[in-house]
């Protein structure tokens, strides 16, 4: 009876996909709360870094960690009106602003040269250039709206999107050092773009989001980036890192 509760209990918080678990040489570090949070390889990225965040909502506490640490640029991509004004307030209180306290807890520790690093661009990562509806989440109180209405309600707003080749071409970068996507459901389509592309990741970072509980689309996912040299090197129910083997460490 207790194996078979352990055994529900693992399947209900870690749903069966199959991957392989890389071993990485380096440091394996959770940055952010545990809801915004993201285990990463923290020895690849360094001050010339170039990361792109997509999907901020109301809790950049990974992002803010990561400018802090690294001291590198950080990219967010979010356009959500609320996760834009989030940002704008956690920026003030760098500048003698009132604090930002997460969760009751968790306090933004951020000062006006990690600010710096920090770029809010509100637009969304998608598989081509348009305007497209973002669909509400059924509860007002939460943030995240998703493109592909993963709720199924009727509020709407409309939004910019551009392609991920495009959005680095526009900004010089050659390579992108750290990769999140936490953008509802969207992952699949642009994870697509990314290895069509051949765009250079050396992190990528991706919650995947199981549409009525289907979990065929993240396994073929995971597998597809499996087969294009990204390795699994950490895992919290939906959300994965991978590191792109094929990509040299700078």
């Amino acid at each position: 009876m207790l194996t078979k509760l352990k055994t529900r209990i693992k399947r209900l918080f870690f749903p069966d996909i199959h991957y392989r678990l890389h071993r990485m040489p380096g440091s394996l570090k959770k940055l952010g709360t545990d809801y915004g949070g993201w285990i990463i390889p923290t020895d690849r990225l360094n001050e010339g870094s170039v990361c792109y965040l997509a999907g901020a909502g109301e809790d950049i506490s990974f992002d803010v960690l990561v400018a802090g640490l690294f001291h590198c640029d950080v990219y967010i991509f979010d356009p959500t009106p609320r996760a834009k004004k989030h940002f704008e307030r956690v920026v003030a209180s760098a500048s003698g602003g009132d604090p930002i306290t997460l969760y009751g807890k968790h306090r933004y520790a951020i000062d006006e040269e990690t600010a710096r690093h920090l770029h809010f661009k509100e637009i969304g990562i998608w598989k081509k250039a348009d305007q497209v509806r973002f669909f509400a989440p059924k509860d007002e109180t939460h943030v995240s709206h998703s493109i592909s209405n993963l709720q199924e309600t009727e509020s709407w707003f409309l939004a910019t999107v551009e392609r991920l080749s495009d959005i680095m071409r526009r900004n010089g970068h050659q390579r992108i050092d750290l990769l999140k996507l936490d953008i509802e459901g969207a992952e699949f389509e642009v994870i697509d773009t990314i290895l069509e592309d051949k765009l250079p990741i050396g992190i990528l970072c991706v919650e995947f989001h199981a549409g009525n509980g289907d979990l065929d689309p993240t396994r073929a996912a995971v597998k597809k980036l499996e087969d294009h040299g990204y390795a699994v090197v950490a895992r919290e129910n939906l959300d994965f890192t991978f590191v792109n083997l094929g990509l040299p460490n700078v």
